[in-house]
């Protein structure tokens, strides 16, 4: 079995109702934005500030810094909004299907993943002064608010694991169904 189905940008309107076609794309655009907010800055830091990609690292000795460090900062509220909507399309999408998704299941569960995730790093980018947690080690500093999404990964979870419970019952009830035909048949 593929790990999904599905095409990732469309509203897959011969194998999904409308709504759950608006909700799955909406939930891969969030992701890929929110795995954008990540690889842009890094490629632009590693390209612009001579290597160095967050406030730890030292520059690069091959080559000085081409602009003031950092290049691209990504806004807390902006990696917050995005991971959230893929987080909460995704689990709408996977508590609101039925059979239709079943083979969908484990890509929405593992694609919006990324989006919980991705966060922490983006977090680390740079120090904040208001962040609560700290890098590991003696040169720790404090983080910014981007890893806010990642605890929300657990409603992603418990919307996986509802919907592959369901999708186990509706695959038995149409198995009983079908098996009920055949013998009155």
């Amino acid at each position: 079995m593929p790990f999904s189905t599905l095409p990732n940008f469309g509203l897959n309107r011969s194998g999904l109702p409308l709504r759950l076609g608006v909700l799955r794309l909406i939930a891969v655009i969030a992701t890929l934005a929110t795995f954008a907010q990540w690889i842009l800055p890094v490629i632009a830091r590693g390209v612009f500030n001579g290597g160095r990609i967050y406030y730890s690292n030292a520059p690069s000795s091959l080559y000085d810094s081409l602009l003031p460090w950092p290049v691209l900062s990504i806004p807390a509220w902006l990696t917050i909004t995005t991971g959230l909507l893929a987080i909460g399309c995704a689990s709408a999408y996977l508590l609101l299907g039925g059979l239709e998704i079943s083979s969908d299941i484990s890509f929405m569960f593992f694609a919006t993943s990324l989006a919980g995730v991705f966060p922490i790093f983006i977090a680390a980018f740079e120090k904040d002064t208001t962040g609560v947690i700290w890098t590991p080690g003696p040169d720790g500093y404090p983080i910014g608010w981007h890893w806010v999404v990642a605890p929300f990964l657990v409603v992603l979870l418990a919307s996986t694991i509802i919907a592959a419970v369901r999708m186990r019952r509706l695959r038995a009830e149409r198995r009983r169904r079908r098996a009920e035909r055949v013998a009155a048949r």
